[in-house]
């Protein structure tokens, strides 16, 4: 008698009268005991021999074994392997990108994210990204606390504008509360800013 895990034999047992005397200790957890014969026990080691070389295909696992490079075991039919035909799957690939803006700060893409359970070294656990549109070109900024994302806003926007020697024209967000403010709404019709945001409902749709 054998007693297996999958495909792996975890204990064995030799029958004396009406009895099976266990060969090793008890395992703790979920097992399957079965009488296994000759060619189960030869599958369960082909496929234990299959996940140990990284699920290795059976050529491969035959020319080893003729190499006697297997402790002598004679590989046999494989079958099914659920993690190799997993593995093999693909996703579809995604579309390439179509820019439908005409020049550099002409959308950007605000976000705000935390609050981070580790702090980082300088004390920060927020931070504040904005992506452009066009050029893809990213910035992050970390911050102590939620409440600074007007501030960096400002000072980002500066930063960029004398940089590029664009303005800023249409800067979107996803409706987050920390871009919905009354100090948000002045500052962008001082700099004639028209202000974007994305309302998301229930099953990840945007309007």
């Amino acid at each position: 008698m054998c007693i297996s895990k999958g495909s792996l034999v975890v204990l064995k047992g030799v029958k004396h009268s009406t009895m099976y005397i266990l060969q090793d200790s008890t395992l703790i957890g979920s097992a399957a005991a079965a009488v296994a014969s000759s060619e189960d026990r030869k599958y369960d080691m082909t496929k234990l021999w299959h996940i140990r070389l990284g699920h290795m295909s059976g050529r491969g696992m035959q020319i080893l074994s003729k190499r006697d490079l297997l402790e002598g075991h004679k590989v046999t039919d494989l079958g099914f392997c659920e993690h190799c035909t997993f593995s093999k799957l693909y996703h579809r690939k995604f579309g390439k990108a179509i820019h439908r803006t005409k020049g550099t700060l002409d959308y950007t893409h605000s976000d705000y994210w935390g609050l981070s359970r580790v702090e980082s070294l300088g004390g920060c656990r927020y931070f504040l990204s904005m992506i452009d549109g066009y050029s893809r070109m990213t910035w992050i900024i970390v911050m102590k606390e939620k409440g600074e994302t007007f501030k960096n806003f400002k000072q980002w926007k500066a930063l960029v504008e004398n940089q590029i020697g664009k303005k800023i024209k249409r800067p979107q967000t996803d409706n987050s509360l920390e871009f919905c403010s009354k100090e948000f709404d002045e500052f962008c019709k001082d700099e004639g800013i028209t202000w974007h945001h994305i309302v998301r409902h229930n099953h990840n749709k945007t309007v």
